[in-house]
């Protein structure tokens, strides 16, 4: 088996802000995530907005890292985390509690 099938999963994290309109968000999410369709961006940004923050996606460390630098560049809020099993998934807030 490859190394990386091995490699614990990290999310990338989307939190909420007052600047941006929910168009530019959606926009900014399917640009770049290009497995997340409209639709999901959508829900994506309404929990964003409803919880204060949401996961986009789920994937390897270096490509949420990459994720992460280029929501950056949008001018949004992001962070990665490492998943932890038993979290929810894309578009789900990583942490209800909150």
């Amino acid at each position: 088996k490859e190394p990386t099938a091995r490699e614990p999963m990290w999310r990338l994290l989307l939190h909420n802000d007052d600047v941006h309109t929910w168009d530019y968000v959606i926009y900014a999410i399917v640009s770049v995530v290009k497995t997340v369709s409209r639709k999901k961006a959508h829900r994506i940004t309404t929990t964003v907005h409803t919880m204060g923050s949401a996961t986009v996606t789920i994937t390897f460390k270096q490509q949420a890292k990459k994720y992460c630098l280029e929501m950056q560049k949008w001018g949004l809020t992001s962070s990665i985390a490492p998943e932890s099993s038993g979290d929810s998934g894309p578009g789900d807030n990583p942490d209800p509690g909150q």
